[in-house]
């Protein structure tokens, strides 16, 4: 018996040490969970943290466009305004403009003629036959 005995204070021991290392085990994992909970919830927190920083500069920057479109259209509807008020203006027709003298005109033709006449009875050397130049398009 004393055999029997000694397989079951062994049976007992091994059982009592695997009921200590399953207890160990289980408080491991539970601390590791809350540290894997822990660090979810300040990630979660930094990612919300974030994107609040990250809404008010777009918020900001569209408040900032908006307001300079806003001054653009007052100032286009300024030149609207002034445009159409010059546009409602009554213009002044103005004088024809006089005619100068017949006689002055047909001196300046007569001179213009005898001018062109002179060149063209001076005799020419002939032209030698160049290439045609190209035009810049």
């Amino acid at each position: 018996m004393t055999a029997n005995r000694t397989s079951l204070d062994g049976i007992e021991a091994l059982l009592d040490r695997l009921s200590k290392a399953t207890d160990q085990i289980t408080k491991a994992s539970e601390k590791q969970a809350r540290e894997v909970d822990r660090q979810l919830k300040q990630l979660i927190d930094r990612g919300e943290a974030s994107t609040e920083r990250l809404l008010k500069a777009i918020d900001k920057e569209l408040n900032a466009q908006i307001s300079g479109l806003r001054r653009e259209l007052r100032d286009v509807e300024r030149r609207v305004s002034e445009a159409r008020k010059q546009a409602a203006k009554p213009v002044a027709k103005k004088a024809p403009a006089k005619k100068a003298p017949a006689k002055k005109s047909t001196a300046k033709k007569a001179t213009a003629r005898k001018a062109t006449a002179k060149r063209s009875t001076a005799k020419k050397s002939p032209r030698r036959a160049t290439p045609a130049k190209r035009r810049a398009s």
